[in-house]
This record gives C-alpha cells, sequence and structure tokens, in this order.
C-alpha cells in the first residue's frame, strides 16, 4: 500500500512490486470524499523550497502542480521560511509542512526516507546555487539535502540565482554533475533579478514549471505511468536515423554585419536530444545559437543557408536517414554581392538600400525533391495570425493556422509539418514552451498538441505522432 489511501503494489525502481504502508504524510481534510478521491488518482510531487528571493512564488507553483493532476507535500530549507511561510504552503497544499530533520514525531518513524519513497517525482524550486552544490556533493546535512540523495524517483531542479552565482564554473559544474546523474532541468530564464541586474538566474514562471514537472513524470517507462501504445512509440526511434536542423541562418552584409532572426534553436535542440534518448542516431545541422549538445547526437555548426543545406546533404548522400526535421528558420533574403569590407558606419544605410538582393536557397523543398520518398520530411512553419482571427476565438484562430500551414506543406512537399502561432506569450521564438498543430501530406484532421508545454515534452510528443503515423508498432530499422 502506497499511501493509507491508496491501495495496491507499488512499483519500486527496480520494477518489482513492493507493499509499503504509508502512514506519516497525513492528508488534511481526509473526511472530504471528493478530494481523497481526487488524490488517489494525483501523482505524488514533493516540492523543496530552498532559500531564495524567488521562493515567495511557491504557493503559486503549489496551485499550478495541483491544477495538472499533482499531490504535492512541502519540504522548505531553513532559509526558505524567511521569504515564504510555512502557513502560506500548509494552506494552499492542504499537507503541513516538513522542514527539520530532527522532528521526533517524524523521525520516530524515519520521516525523511518515507518522504522519499512516497514521492514519484521530486522538485527543487527555487533551486539555489547552495542546494545544487550540497547535493553534487553528496551532503545530506539537512531534511531536503536527505531526501535528494534518498530518493529513487525523477529530480527536476528550477534554478534561480544571480547571473554570476549561475554562470560560475563551480555551479557549472554541479549542474553537470547532477545531469550526468540523471537529473533533469527547467530554466533558469533571462529577466530582470532580485539584485536589479537583467541576466539569466531568474526562476521560470510557474505554469511552465509545473508543465514541465507533469511531462517528466509522463516520460518515465514504469507500466503504471505508460501506456502501451506509448512504449511502442518510443521503441520505434531506435536504431532509425535522423537529420535535425535548428536555429537561424546569417545573411552577411559585410563581415561584421548580418542580417538573422529570433530563432534561439531550443525546439530543435529538444527534438534531436527527444530522438536520441530513444535509440536514434542523430545529426544536428545548428546555426548560430548558444546551447549544449544533447548527449550522444553528432553536430554539425553552420552559419548561412548554404552551408545548411550542404551539410544535410553530405549527411543525406553517406546514410539512409528515415527523417529529416528541418526545424531552423532560414532567412528568407540574402545579398548578391555582400561588400568585401566592413562598411563604415555613415556608409551603413545608403549601402543597404543599395544593395542588390536574391532569394535564399529553400533548403526543404530542394532537399524533399532529391530525396523523398526514401526520407521522410517533417516542416515547421512559424505564422502570425491574419487579423481577422487575431481575436481570442480558438476556432477561428485553429482554422487560420491550419490553412496557413497547408499551403506550406503543400508549397514544400514535406510529409508533414507543424505549424505553430507566434506573437503570443507562451508560444515560439525564445520562449521555453511551444504549442501548435500537426498536419500529414497524406490528409486527415490535423492534430492539436494543446496548451503551451515544454518543448522537451512537446518534442517527445511528436515523436509519438510521427511513430504512431509511420511506423506503428515497429521496432528501429
Amino acid at each position: 500500500m502506497r499511501h493509507q489511501q491508496l491501495e495496491g503494489p507499488e512499483l519500486n525502481p527496480a520494477g518489482s512490486p513492493t507493499l509499503r504502508t504509508m502512514t506519516s504524510l497525513p492528508a488534511v481534510n481526509q473526511s472530504k470524499e471528493a478530494s481523497a478521491s481526487a488524490r488517489a488518482e494525483a501523482t505524488r510531487v514533493v516540492l523543496i523550497v530552498a532559500g531564495g528571493i524567488a521562493a515567495y512564488k511557491a504557493p503559486d507553483l503549489v496551485r499550478k502542480l495541483i491544477a495538472v493532476g499533482c499531490e504535492v507535500q512541502v519540504v522548505t530549507t531553513p532559509a526558505a521560511s524567511a521569504f515564504c511561510t510555512e502557513l502560506s504552503l500548509a494552506t494552499v497544499s492542504g499537507r503541513p509542512v516538513r522542514q527539520s530533520l530532527l522532528d521526533a514525531a517524524e523521525e520516530g518513524r524515519v520521516g525523511h526516507i518515507e518522504i522519499a519513497d512516497w514521492a514519484e517525482l521530486v522538485l527543487v524550486a527555487p533551486a539555489t546555487a547552495d542546494i545544487m552544490a550540497r547535493a553534487a556533493a553528496g551532503v545530506a546535512n539537512d531534511l531536503a539535502t536527505t531526501i535528494l540523495l534518498a530518493t529513487r524517483a525523477p529530480v527536476l531542479w528550477a534554478p534561480a540565482m544571480n547571473s554570476n552565482m549561475w554562470s560560475h564554473p563551480a555551479t557549472q559544474a554541479n549542474l553537470e554533475l547532477l545531469r550526468a546523474r540523471g537529473a533533469a532541468f527547467v530554466g533558469p530564464d533571462r529577466g530582470e533579478l532580485a539584485c536589479g541586474w537583467i541576466g539569466e538566474g531568474r526562476m521560470i514562471d510557474p505554469p511552465t514549471i509545473a508543465a514541465a514537472a507533469r511531462a517528466l513524470v509522463d516520460r518515465q517507462p514504469h507500466p503504471d505511468l505508460r501506456s502501451r501504445a506509448s512504449q511502442d512509440a518510443r521503441t520505434s526511434w531506435a536504431g532509425r536515423k535522423l537529420v535535425v536542423t535548428a536555429g537561424p541562418t546569417r545573411a552577411y552584409l559585410d563581415p561584421v554585419r548580418f542580417i538573422s532572426n529570433a530563432s534561439t534553436g531550443a525546439m530543435g535542440f529538444a527534438i534531436a536530444r527527444a530522438a536520441a534518448e530513444r535509440g536514434a542516431e542523430v545529426v544536428l545541422v545548428a546555426g548560430p545559437v548558444a546551447l549544449e549538445t544533447p548527449p550522444g547526437v553528432q553536430r554539425v555548426d553552420v552559419e548561412t543557408g548554404a552551408q545548411m543545406l550542404e551539410a544535410c546533404e553530405d549527411t543525406l548522400q553517406d546514410a539512409n536517414v528515415d527523417l529529416v526535421a528541418m526545424v531552423a528558420a532560414v532567412a528568407d533574403l540574402i545579398p548578391a554581392e555582400p561588400s568585401p569590407g566592413k562598411l563604415g558606419k555613415d556608409r551603413v544605410l545608403e549601402s543597404f538600400l543599395a544593395m542588390r538582393w536574391r532569394a535564399e536557397v529553400d533548403i526543404l523543398a530542394t532537399l524533399t525533391s532529391r530525396h523523398q520518398p526514401r526520407t521522410r520530411f517533417l516542416g515547421f512553419a512559424a505564422q502570425t495570425v491574419d487579423a481577422s482571427a487575431r481575436a481570442n476565438d480558438d476556432e477561428r484562430v485553429s482554422a487560420e493556422l491550419r490553412r496557413l500551414g497547408q499551403a506550406k506543406l503543400e508549397r514544400k512537399g514535406c510529409d508533414a509539418l507543424f505549424v505553430n502561432r507566434v506573437g503570443v506569450p507562451g508560444v515560439g521564438f525564445g520562449s521555453p514552451t511551444n504549442a501548435g498543430l500537426m498536419l500529414f501530406a497524406e490528409g486527415g484532421e490535423p492534430v492539436d498538441a494543446g496548451g503551451p508545454r515544454p518543448k522537451l515534452a512537446l518534442a517527445e510528443w511528436m515523436l509519438d505522432q510521427l511513430a504512431a503515423r509511420w511506423w506503428p508498432g515497429e521496432g528501429g530499422s
């Protein structure tokens, strides 16, 4: 018995059934049958709140976690109480907050181990430089770090700290060590910090953290958390070969100036990572972006559209590639004759207006014409919505996106196309989340990805959709 209100076997990390009685962590208001029923279906999340200014967002984060189907047990570090009261956290979570490792009532039952075993996910938010360092070193000197050392549940970190602290080599080394041990990270974001600086280190907003937590739990390969269809979709990628393009390209005006776009490469890198984790062989052709190469992925760095096309062709000619995911945002126009020398400041505008321009190579259309049907192609389209459908009318927006996406699908000749709206919060370039519609060349209704979700979770969804459509029930090639 996993919990006093849940009956049946629990799967331990090794996959074997273990019967366990959970008598600590009592839920308040147990007389309310509706609340008890909801908890019985909820995902058990231990939220560790560390002592940073972003801790004031913790009550909102608890609410967002509950909204996506989680039951939350809050654990705070001693310093967290300076930024957020235990009363507020207990009120929104419906559970007493735990902090002390030396609580006689709880530790008489070895409470820190019970909490660690109870969790299906441990979420650290805000994750300060201090708690990351202690966890990386294996220190267990308070309840929070003891749980981190004892749990076998996945751990998700939401960092929050000053930009210099985040970029410090010690913090980055701790980050890589925790990642190597299997931890996942969401954020940090770039924005205004409590110290007044503007930079990287701001904690990602609670809705995005909650979505990432939900997605991480849903990705776990335990039979009680994954459907058979989802398992088939994952194994369908094992041994397959993919080329993924990501990021922007540059159109140089002179040796130092160029025109580009707002693509960060995050969506393409997420697809490359998700495919590699499923056992695919992935070549990532990346424009100029500041992102780390996903583990197990071969990366080719390029700057221009011509270089990107050449890199894709090299791979397609040398290997039997199953899928090309053309996620990159390629420049539309390039100067016919860029200036060989740096333009003087007083001549930039004059030279820019006098330049002759030509269309950049259409990489997707070129590749589909040369390599179909042996290779399948997934295109991407970032679209603004026509003024007539700009209001928050979901049906009209969806219809407009479908129209724009279908036109590009046919024009490019790809097998599938993901179209997303840009210019709205939580979607598109520079956002940690994305949303949109998947269209297929063979027809049928577009598949809606739902509300904005973390890009890695969306990448997982895309791979599931493609495998279910093209390789149902198959293993890798």
